[in-house]
């Protein structure tokens, strides 16, 4: 049971990652937003008048706040998957 979890998790990652390269490729938006967050991290990595401390606080919040953000999808994803099944057993397809 262990593997097949793997196999998912791993499965899911992958089906998340083309979606958001998909995502940036085809909404100019969020192309433009991804590019502004690269922009502004670099900006704030080279910024010496943050003290380096709340650099780090800032860094740190950062690479959490992505952590719950990838669960976040992932679980979402993973949920969808389900209500999918559901529908396709309720409409008869799946039994």
């Amino acid at each position: 049971m262990e593997d097949m979890m793997e196999i998912l998790n791993n499965a899911v990652t992958e089906r998340l990652e083309i979606a958001y390269f998909k995502l940036i490729k085809e909404n100019e938006e969020v192309k433009q937003g991804v590019e502004a967050v690269k922009e502004l991290s670099i900006k704030l990595y080279e910024n010496t008048d943050i003290p380096k401390e709340v650099r780090r606080q800032i860094e740190d919040y950062k690479d959490i706040s992505d952590f719950i953000e990838r669960e976040m999808q992932k679980f979402i994803y993973v949920e969808g998957i389900k209500d999918g099944i559901k529908l396709l057993r309720e409409l008869g397809v799946l039994r």
